[in-house]
C-alpha cells in the first residue's frame, strides 16, 4: 500500500494542556506557534503532503477557537471540528467520527506535537506487515520510552515497568488505523487508544506494528521546557542568542532580563527566569482583570504568572505592569472564610507597626486581593546559608513578632475583629488526631497514639490553654518570613490568625523544621522574648507540622517527607525540654522507623542507578 493512498486522517485536539498553563489558557495546545506557526498547522500541512484529502479534528477545551483557525485556514485538504461537550479521550473521541472515517485505513495523529521529516511510507509498510491492523510511529531516542516491542516490531506493552531500558520506545502520536481498530472501542464514553490497542491484543492477538526513523524530528510541547526545547531544537543558531518566546504584540521595557520565558502579551519589564507570562487581556480572568481595575493599570498592559493554587482553596498570580508588580490572590471563602479576611487583617497588623505586605487592591465581591510584591528570599533561605549568623538574623523577626502578640492583640481586641476560632481543647485535639492519623498510624504503622504519649499531649493542651491568649498567625515558620531588596522583611500567610498561647508562635519559628536553629540560638533568641511554656508550645506545633507532612506526602506531594526527620529530632529536643518523658521515648522510636524509611528510600534509587 502506497502511503498517498491513504485519504483520511484524525487529528486530536481535544486536551486541556494543563502543564502549560497558563499559556493554554491563551490558546488550546494544538495552536500554540513554533516559530510563528501553530502546532496543528504545522500537523495540517504534513498530512496534506502525505495526500490526505479529509481531516476531523476533535476539539474541546477552546473547542471555538479550533474552530475558527480550521474555518480560516486555506489548505488544500477539507477540515472539519468535531466539537466534544464532554472530553472523550484519545479512543472515545473515534465514537463521534465512525461515519467520517468509512471503511478504509485512516492516520491518528496529535495535535499537539511537531514534526519534521517523517516520512509515512515506512508506517504503511508496517501496517501491512503486520496484518493491516494498526501502525505506528516510535522512538529509540527522545521521551518517556515506555513503550516494549518485540523484535518483529510488534508492540507487546504499552506502560513498561522498566522504562528507558533496552528495548523500550516512546510512541510520537502518529499512527495509521484500519476500521478494524474501532471493534475494540467502548461504545461510548472517555477511553483512551492504548486501551483499545491492549483490548485488541489481549483477546485476539491483534498489534500494532511500530517503526522508527532515525532521519525525522519529533517534539511534544507538554512542558514549557520542552515547548522551549522545541525551538531550539528545530532552529538553534536562531534560538540561541536569546532563548525566549516571544509573541506578536509583546512590549519589552529596557530592564527586562528574560532567560526562558514565554511571553504572550503585556508591557514586561524586570527579571524573569523559566517563566510564562500571558497578556492579561488575552485571557478570561475576571477577577485578575477586576484587580488591574482597581489599581489602575490598563488591562491591555498587564502581563500575568501563574505561581500556583494552594491547598487552602488560593490561587496565586503575579501581575507584572512594565516594572511593576503586585501579587494576586484568587481565593474561595465558602469553606474558608478567612481568606476573605486578610486584607482587613493585613492593614490592622499594619497600624499595629507589624511588618506585613501592603494592600494594593482588594475586591471583595471578586473574591480576589492584590499585595505588595515582595520578591526576595525567605528567613528559610537566609538561615540555610553557610555561615549564617543565625542569632543576629533571627533577631529583629523574634521582636516584630512579640510586636504582633502584644500590640496586634490590643488593636485586634479594639475592633472586634473577626478571627478564625480561638485555641481550645477542639483545635489542640484535631492537631493531635493530625498527628495520630497520618504520623503515627500511616506513615510508621502504629494502631493508635500510645496511651501515656496522649495522656503528656492532653497535658501540653491544657499547659497552652492556660496561657494568656494573643493574637497568633498560626503558621509562623521561617518560610512565612520574606525580605525585600532594601532587607526589611514582611510575614505573610497570617489568614489564619486567632487567639492563642504565644508559645505556640514563638516555638513554630525557634523549633522550625525548615531552619538549623539549636539549643544555643533558641536560649539566646528567648532572651528577647521570655515566652512562658516555650517547649510545650513546641510540642504542640510539631506534631500539628508531623501531621500536615504526612498528610501532603500521602496526597502527592512527596517533598514535605523531606521535612519529617528534622521535625521529629526538635520533637524530641521540645519533650526533653518539656520532662515529657512517654514523649521523648516515643520520639526516639519514631526517629529510628524514619531513619529505616531514608535508607529503604536510598538503597532503592542507588539500585535505580545502577
Amino acid at each position: 500500500m502506497k502511503a498517498n493512498e491513504i485519504k483520511k486522517a484524525v487529528v486530536l485536539a481535544a486536551g486541556f494542556g494543563t502543564r502549560l498553563r497558563p499559556l493554554t489558557l491563551v490558546q488550546p495546545k494544538p495552536l500554540l506557534p513554533v516559530w510563528g506557526v501553530p502546532m496543528l498547522e504545522r500537523i495540517l500541512r504534513m498530512l496534506e503532503n502525505w495526500g490526505v484529502e479529509e481531516i476531523a479534528i476533535n476539539a474541546h477545551w477552546q473547542a471555538e477557537k479550533v474552530r475558527r483557525f480550521a474555518l480560516s485556514r486555506n489548505g488544500r485538504a477539507k477540515v472539519t471540528v468535531a466539537e466534544e461537550p464532554e472530553i472523550l479521550g484519545t479512543g472515545g473521541a473515534l465514537n463521534p467520527l465512525r461515519d467520517f472515517i468509512g471503511d478504509g485505513p485512516f492516520w491518528l495523529v496529535n495535535g499537539d506535537i511537531v514534526v519534521e521529516g517523517l516520512d509515512p511510507q515506512p508506517i504503511a509498510d508496517a501496517f501491512e506487515r503486520g496484518g493491516n491492523f494498526a501502525s505506528c510511529w516510535l522512538s529509540d531516542t527522545h521521551g518517556p520510552h515506555t513503550v516494549e516491542a518485540d523484535m518483529e516490531g510488534r508492540v507487546c506493552n504499552w506502560k513498561s515497568d522498566v522504562p528507558g531500558d533496552h528495548g523500550t520506545f516512546t510512541y510520537c502520536g502518529c499512527a495509521l488505523l484500519s476500521r478494524q481498530v474501532l471493534d475494540y472501542l467502548p461504545p461510548s464514553g472517555f477511553s483512551t487508544i492504548v486501551q483499545t490497542y491492549e483490548k485488541a491484543m489481549m483477546e485476539d492477538a491483534k498489534f500494532v506494528t511500530g517503526v522508527t526513523e532515525e532521519q525525522s524530528f519529533w517534539g511534544d510541547a507538554g512542558t514549557l521546557e520542552s515547548y522551549l526545547e522545541m525551538h531550539n531544537a528545530l532552529d538553534p543558531d536562531r534560538f540561541g542568542e536569546n532563548p525566549n518566546v516571544l509573541f506578536d504584540g509583546v512590549k519589552l521595557l529596557d530592564s527586562a532580563d528574560l532567560g526562558g520565558c514565554v511571553v504572550t502579551g503585556g508591557l514586561v519589564g524586570g527579571v524573569f527566569e523559566r517563566a510564562a507570562l500571558v497578556g492579561l487581556d488575552q485571557i478570561d480572568a475576571p477577577r485578575l482583570a477586576a484587580l488591574a481595575d482597581a489599581m489602575g493599570w490598563p488591562r491591555r498592559d498587564v502581563a500575568c504568572h501563574f505561581l500556583g493554587a494552594r491547598g487552602s482553596d488560593r490561587s496565586f498570580w503575579k501581575l507584572v505592569r512594565g516594572d511593576d508588580r503586585a501579587i494576586a490572590i484568587e481565593y474561595n471563602d465558602a469553606k474558608r472564610p478567612e481568606n476573605a479576611r486578610y486584607a482587613s487583617h493585613a492593614r490592622l497588623l499594619a497600624e499595629a507597626g507589624v511588618p506585613v505586605p501592603r494592600v494594593l487592591a482588594d475586591v471583595p465581591a471578586q473574591k480576589a486581593l492584590a499585595l505588595e510584591d515582595i520578591d526576595g528570599d525567605s528567613l528559610e533561605d537566609r538561615a540555610n546559608r553557610r555561615g549564617a549568623n543565625l542569632v543576629k538574623l533571627y533577631a529583629p523577626v523574634v521582636k516584630a513578632l512579640r510586636t504582633m502578640h502584644e500590640q496586634g492583640t490590643e488593636a485586634a481586641l479594639a475592633h472586634d475583629v473577626a478571627l478564625e476560632p480561638a485555641f481550645g481543647p477542639e483545635l489542640y485535639a484535631w492537631e493531635r488526631d493530625l498527628f495520630e492519623t497520618y504520623c503515627v498510624k500511616e506513615r510508621y504503622g502504629y494502631d493508635a497514639l500510645p496511651n501515656a504519649v496522649r495522656a503528656e499531649l492532653e497535658g501540653v493542651a491544657e499547659e497552652l490553654r492556660r496561657q494568656r491568649p494573643v493574637l497568633v498567625h498560626r503558621d509562623f515558620q521561617s518560610s512565612n518570613v520574606l525580605y525585600r531588596a532594601d532587607g526589611s522583611f514582611a510575614f505573610i500567610d497570617f489568614q489564619g490568625m486567632r487567639l492563642g498561647a504565644a508559645a505556640y508562635d514563638l516555638a513554630s519559628l525557634l523549633y522550625d523544621p525548615y531552619a538549623p536553629l539549636g539549643e544555643k540560638e533558641r536560649v539566646a533568641l528567648l532572651r528577647l522574648y521570655p515566652v512562658e511554656k516555650l517547649p510545650f508550645g513546641a510540642v504542640q506545633r510539631l506534631i500539628q507540622a508531623l501531621g500536615a507532612f504526612g498528610r501532603l506526602a500521602s496526597v502527592g506531594q512527596p517533598q514535605f517527607g523531606r521535612h519529617v526527620a528534622p521535625a521529629l529530632q526538635n520533637l524530641l529536643a521540645a519533650a526533653d525540654e518539656a520532662d515529657l518523658d512517654a514523649l521523648g521515648a516515643f520520639a526516639e522510636d519514631l526517629i529510628a522507623k524514619e531513619e529505616i524509611r531514608l535508607g529503604h528510600f536510598h538503597r532503592h534509587h542507588e539500585d535505580e542507578e545502577e
